[in-house]
């Protein structure tokens, strides 16, 4: 079995590890009706109340998310990518927990979502409901997106 940290993405290591696997994952050629460029330095990664997260198992990188805070108690998971190879064994599911554990450590109560229409299965099998939580989020790489919540317990 795996041990698996949620690493917050503060080290040149960690940046290049995250970007790498949402280049392939999240912003591969034909992953999107348009063509969106991957900007490496995106000022929304590095916002107050932006949390950048690499997933490591046994110290390699296997996935991404940010935890972004919104305010009220509430957050919103963005950028969610499992390195492609390694989907099917788990590491989403746990990843999905350890955000929500973060996020509940922060003191959130509500995350929300922009999923990609293919990750459906993967967020209700962890909780989360379809909900129309900002419908002005459906733009740009959420476009095509389902928007769904979770309240945590």
């Amino acid at each position: 079995m795996s041990r698996y940290e949620l690493a917050p993405v503060t080290t040149p290591e960690l940046w290049s590890a995250l970007h790498d696997i949402r280049r392939a994952v999240l912003f591969s050629p034909g992953r999107h009706a348009t063509s969106i460029v991957y900007n490496d330095n995106h000022p929304d990664d590095r916002k107050p109340g932006h949390h950048p997260f690499v997933l490591l198992a046994d110290g390699k990188p296997v996935g991404t998310a940010r935890l972004d805070e919104i305010g009220d108690g509430r957050g919103v998971v963005r950028l969610v990518a499992i390195v492609a190879e390694l989907q099917g064994r788990g590491h989403g599911r746990i990843l999905g927990t350890m955000v929500d554990e973060e996020a509940a450590r922060r003191g959130l109560e509500i995350l929300h979502v922009n999923a990609a229409a293919d990750a459906l299965g993967y967020y209700e099998a962890l909780g989360w409901r379809r909900d129309s939580w900002d419908p002005s989020e459906l733009a740009g790489i959420a476009a095509a997106c389902i928007q769904m919540s979770k309240v945590l317990v």
